[in-house]
């Protein structure tokens, strides 16, 4: 067996062993349903856990900044062996082959380009007809002939109907 010293940094021993009545979560402190005399126990939910030690080595609980979502301690050697005898770590630790790795990439963009040779789906507003999707499609000269030419009288008769001087 290793000898692996577990006592919390920086607490004097008489805290280790009085029993806490709140979740240590700061964010959290709400009353536990029983006292517990383990610190590492002392957490209402495994939510309230895995915030605690977020930012906290698991075993020596010194503040750290992770390199990556799996790593849980801070490095030193004594941690290492620690983590490793896997001893005192309390009810929420997990085993480590149900740590996941963050769900975002890191590289976020599109992963391949447009295919030119894909035909075009029609996905929302009215069908077009044939001629249509060809005037959409091709130049906008010719289709604003053809629109002009089939316009033309209406725009004559509104022209005449409507009085000179723009009045109301």
């Amino acid at each position: 067996m290793l000898n692996v010293d577990l006592s919390i940094r920086d607490k004097p021993p008489k805290q280790l062993f009085e029993e806490r009545h709140h979740c240590r979560n700061p964010r959290c402190r709400t009353k536990l349903p029983a006292p517990v005399s383990n610190p590492r126990d002392a957490f209402c939910t495994r939510g309230c856990h895995a915030s605690f030690y977020r930012k906290r080595c698991l075993i020596c609980e010194c503040e750290m900044e992770r390199k990556t979502e799996r790593q849980l301690i801070c490095g030193k050697r004594r941690c290492r062996n620690a983590l490793q005898a896997r001893i005192g770590l309390g009810r929420y630790v997990a085993t480590s082959a149900c740590v996941s790795p963050l769900e975002n990439s890191t590289k976020p963009g599109i992963e391949s380009g447009v295919a030119g040779d894909r035909v075009w789906r029609h996905i929302a507003g009215p069908q077009l007809t044939a001629s249509q999707l060809h005037y959409a499609i091709l130049g906008g000269e010719e289709a604003v002939e053809t629109v002009n030419r089939t316009n033309l009288k209406h725009w004559q008769k509104a022209s005449a109907e409507t009085p000179r001087g723009g009045g109301r």
